[in-house]
């Protein structure tokens, strides 16, 4: 079976040579010419576990910039293009796939299966990417967002929780279903098809949880340091139940990076917009703010001119150069307002990206791996 990829970025290369490994044929699409060559030629390399390797051995997986041959090369057409935090109430930016979605309406192409998988706000698939196909025939469009983490993405892809579903057309989303279930380590991985607007709130549904349980993790660990308890201890116990458990219920950093605070937030919009109060999901962010000058507090407490503060991508012991919501790097950045000195030590690519975008605020100085 031939399987396109619209968008191999990070995400989408990983979930390409996913689908090779699995016996696939696979044609994935970029613009960048350089960045096709290096896969088409396996030099290029990445942090990424794993990527490197399927990429070296890989022998059905080709690139390409031609959106057409891409279109042309299978009834299945995967798209996984940015939609980032747009700002303001715009959580997520729509434009990339929108235009993506105009241009491939341009070929007239008829009885192809599109599938997203990039996070969109719950009525995007069915109230604006149909409309934006009007030209082609017989399409069917799919929902199926990825629940993995950056820096561990090929494990969280071929080990998911559940196989998530979006389609209005159960023979072809049970299709796609069985389609996945080849790429993933064990044949009886839970999976679930539902309509395109119930897969898409349950996206962000299920990280809004996650959200707050990390905060609600965080404020019980706050109210543990300020009474003298151990966080550790009592976050524990409290996770030994099995109506709540130990995951992503550890006292820790604020919950960061590209897609738990923007889903957070869009969330709380999604549920405003229904009329409903998003009490809930708004105090995860709230707290999730709070929880970032406390820790912070705390570090002035000790009254040092110097602070260190390793590791200081989103997300620790990774080398994935991912800084965006680090809440590491907010507290670092509270502490120089606040007269004092801060050392970021950390390996040489994050670094990099933080001395990109923060320059001579602090000292950098290289971990030793």
């Amino acid at each position: 079976m031939n399987i396109s990829i619209i968008g191999i970025g990070r995400l989408g290369l990983c979930l390409a040579l996913c689908f090779e490994k699995a016996g696939y044929r696979v044609l994935g699409m970029d613009l960048r010419e350089n960045y096709v060559n290096e896969l088409n030629n396996k030099t290029f390399k990445t942090s990424e576990p794993k990527v490197n390797e399927y990429l070296k051995n890989s022998t059905k997986f080709y690139a390409t910039t031609s959106l057409e041959n891409t279109l042309n090369y299978s009834d299945k057409i995967y798209i996984l293009v940015d939609t980032p935090n747009g700002g303001g109430d715009n959580f997520y930016d729509h434009s990339k796939l929108s235009n993506l979605l105009s241009t491939i309406n341009n070929y007239k192409i008829k009885n192809k299966t599109i599938i997203i998988c990039c996070t969109v706000m719950p009525g995007y698939c069915k109230n604006i990417s149909y409309s934006l196909l009007d030209k082609c025939e017989g399409i069917t469009i799919a929902y199926s967002p990825e629940f993995i983490a950056q820096g561990n993405i090929i494990n969280g892809l071929i080990n998911p929780d559940v196989i998530l579903m979006g389609c209005e057309n159960k023979i072809k989303g049970n299709e796609l279903i069985e389609i996945y279930k080849k790429i993933c380590y064990n044949d009886n991985n839970p999976s679930i098809l539902l309509g395109l607007l119930e897969a898409e709130i349950t996206k962000i549904g299920v990280n809004g949880f996650i959200t707050t349980k990390i905060s609600y993790a965080n404020m019980i660990g706050d109210a543990c340091v300020n009474s003298g308890a151990d966080p550790k201890s009592v976050l524990e116990a409290i996770g030994m139940d099995s109506r709540i458990g130990n995951k992503y219920f550890k006292y820790g950093y604020s919950f960061g990076g590209p897609c738990f605070p923007r889903d957070t937030r869009a969330l709380s919009l999604w549920i405003n917009n229904q009329g409903i109060s998003p009490i809930i999901s708004d105090s995860a962010g709230k707290y999730n703010n709070y929880h970032i000058y406390f820790q912070a507090e705390k570090l002035l407490l000790e009254n040092k001119d110097e602070y260190i503060i390793e590791d200081i991508a989103f997300k620790s012991n990774t080398n994935v150069p991912i800084i965006e919501e680090s809440a590491k790097l907010k507290i670092a950045k509270y502490l120089v307002k606040k007269g004092k000195r801060v050392i970021i030590k950390d390996n040489s690519t994050n670094l990099l990206e933080v001395k990109k975008e923060y320059g001579n605020m602090f000292i950098y100085q290289k971990k030793d791996v």
